[in-house]
């Protein structure tokens, strides 16, 4: 699978996707059930807070997950010695941390900005735990050798891409809308709970960051920018009832010419 890192960029954003072989259970049986998509997201966002990565926007389906990334340059050298050693003690299971002057905990630091760390991290550490479940008895790798990752180059196909990666269940025909999905970041934000909020703060610190023409809009307005178009599409859907008919052009058509949108609506459209 292809995979683009951007190391120079003071910014950068990336689609994500891990995938597991056709053949898992020789194709009879999904890799991941309800257990462990909820064991894969809470190993992520584990991880994530160790790391000097954001995430923005994932779903976790039945044999992948899709996530997108925000990676800031140099963040790792504006952490401390003691939430340096805070970190590897958590990364490392330790009773105690570590003398924060130490090598080791020096050394960690170098870690917390790289991607392609974080992405074998996940990957090793969920593979372990699902080799132990139930009575298969599985060994080895479970995940395509290389995880994907793309590049997204500015806001039109960062937003582009996080509402496909929020209508993967949908177009699977699993749910009706993204917030009936448990394993995805849309159903978080609807809930409102502690992902949630994270995530919505992570995802308008980074369109901040990344657009500089929002100063002036409020974080709810910055944030309306994903969620309307998102709605547009999730109604648009409801009304033609196949993907293959959506495009731009049927939403225009659908919702300015009959007047039902909102200002925020309007805005997310262009």
């Amino acid at each position: 699978m292809k995979r683009y890192l951007d190391t120079e960029s003071d910014l950068s954003f990336y689609h994500v996707i891990i995938k597991v072989p056709d053949n898992t259970f020789g194709n009879s049986n999904y890799a991941f059930q309800a257990e462990h998509k909820r064991r894969l997201k809470d190993l992520f966002f584990w991880l994530e807070e160790i790391y000097e990565l954001k995430c923005l926007c994932y779903t976790i389906m039945s044999t992948h997950a899709h996530f997108i990334i925000c990676r800031e340059k140099d963040l790792e050298f504006k952490l401390s010695l003691k939430e340096l050693a805070l970190r590897e003690q958590k990364y490392r299971g330790r009773k105690y941390p570590l003398d924060a002057r130490s090598c080791e905990v020096r050394n960690f630091r170098f870690r917390l900005n790289d991607l392609s760390d974080f992405m074998g991290n996940l990957q090793k550490r969920f593979t372990r735990w699902y080799n132990k479940q139930g009575d298969r008895s599985r060994r080895g790798q479970l995940f395509n050798h290389n995880f994907k990752s793309v590049l997204l180059k500015d806001t039109k196909s960062l937003i582009h891409c996080m509402q496909y990666v929020e209508m993967n269940a949908v177009r699977a025909q699993m749910v009706k809308t993204p917030s009936e999905y448990e394993f995805t970041s849309w159903s978080d934000f609807n809930k409102k709970n502690s992902l949630g909020e994270r995530l919505k703060r992570s995802f308008i610190y980074c369109l901040r960051k990344f657009n500089g023409g929002l100063q002036d809009m409020t974080d709810l307005q910055v944030f309306s920018l994903y969620t309307a178009r998102l709605k547009l599409i999730c109604r648009a859907l409801y009304e033609l009832g196949d993907f293959s008919k959506l495009d731009r052009t049927i939403v225009n058509e659908l919702f300015l010419k009959k007047k039902k949108w909102t200002a925020a609506e309007a805005v997310a459209l262009e």
